[in-house]
């Protein structure tokens, strides 16, 4: 009977389909207690590598896809992002899934660099042609603290 259950919770748990209903929490866990900003000064400072305080494309690309990409194809599934962003910055992965839904622009379940480029240009709030640390800095403490919606999430 304990074995019966313990199956049950861990279908319950580890089973649940994450598909196309994107019900991820926008509430940030960090499960090392660091606190928003200093994730997001850790993320520019991976994805700045010449920091000349713009985050360039190509940098981004070889951050979030290169070093995110298992198979090397170009795509990096949700799944895979999520275990890569909670194991370099310790966000929970629900949270985690939250933000993908933001990077991904396409819905299509993979972070491609399309993705990438399509979100640099509403990140380019000044309108010059480049993401500066401080606009890319402010959209993600935005999705930090604010809870942000996607057409995916269901609030906070």
């Amino acid at each position: 009977m304990i074995a019966f259950l313990v199956l049950i919770g861990s279908v319950a748990v580890y089973g649940q389909d994450h598909g196309h209903h994107h019900n991820h929490s926008c509430t940030h866990v960090n499960n090392q207690h660091v606190l928003a900003k200093q994730v997001v000064i850790n993320i520019v400072a991976d994805m700045d590598k010449d920091g000349d305080g713009i985050v360039e494309l190509p940098e981004v690309n070889a951050e979030f896809i290169s070093r995110y990409d298992p198979d090397k194809d170009g795509k990096v599934p949700e799944d895979d992002f999520v275990k890569q962003w909670h194991q370099r910055y310790h966000d929970d992965g629900d949270f985690v899934g939250y933000l993908f839904h933001h990077f991904d622009k396409d819905d299509d379940e993979n972070l491609t660099a399309n993705d990438l480029a399509a979100l640099a240009k509403t990140l380019d709030t000044d309108g010059n042609g480049q993401v500066s640390v401080a606009e890319f800095q402010s959209f993600m403490i935005n999705l930090y603290v604010n809870c942000v919606p996607s057409k995916y999430s269901h609030g906070p």
